[in-house]
């Protein structure tokens, strides 16, 4: 006489109910961690920066010019009642500055302490980053435009380079009343 095996249908659906989110956990922590970038054009290039630093993009304002101040400061416009300063940072990135076009905008951005405007020739959106992907620049800049930056990204054939924004905000040229 052939026995016959029993089956407990609960145990097999709680087994397999099992195996279903251990799969999930699995696949839970192989993903990639991304970061999320205002991405905009300087010389024709993509640039990139953690969009924390970001606190909105406008149209560039009338500015009215400072003098004694270092060049890369254009100059301060009135944004709802507070003072901006509003700069150029292509000079500080070792890249060409061309007259900005009419379609140019400023991204304020904020930090320790301070609000300012970084002008840009345009700006392209909001975009996640795989931060795994990011390789040392490649490109041929000075050494002190260099540590300003943090890495490149290739995405379908769009070189991205990524700012370091701490060190840009305290770079020396930028900072008001330092000794150099």
């Amino acid at each position: 006489m052939t026995e016959q095996k029993s089956y407990d249908i609960r145990s097999i659906l709680e087994e397999m109910r099992e195996e279903y989110w251990l799969g999930l956990s699995e696949k839970a922590e192989v993903q990639e961690e991304f970061i999320e970038c205002i991405t905009f054009t300087l010389s024709g290039e993509i640039y990139a920066f953690a969009t924390g630093f970001a606190a909105e993009v406008i149209r560039v304002p009338k500015m009215v010019r400072l003098p004694g101040v270092h060049e890369l400061i254009v100059g301060i416009f009135n944004l709802r009642g507070e003072i901006i300063a509003a700069m150029d940072i292509r000079p500080l990135l070792g890249i060409p500055s061309p007259p900005l076009a009419a379609t140019a905008k400023v991204i304020v951005v904020k930090g320790e302490g301070f609000t300012s405007g970084i002008l840009a020739e345009s700006v392209l959106g909001v975009h996640p980053f795989p931060v795994g992907m990011f390789e040392p620049v490649v490109k041929s800049v000075a050494p002190a435009a260099r540590e300003l930056l943090k890495g490149q990204i290739n995405l379908d054939g769009e070189m991205t380079i990524l700012l370091d924004m701490q060190k840009l905000l305290a770079s020396p040229q930028l900072v008001v009343n330092h000794k150099a």
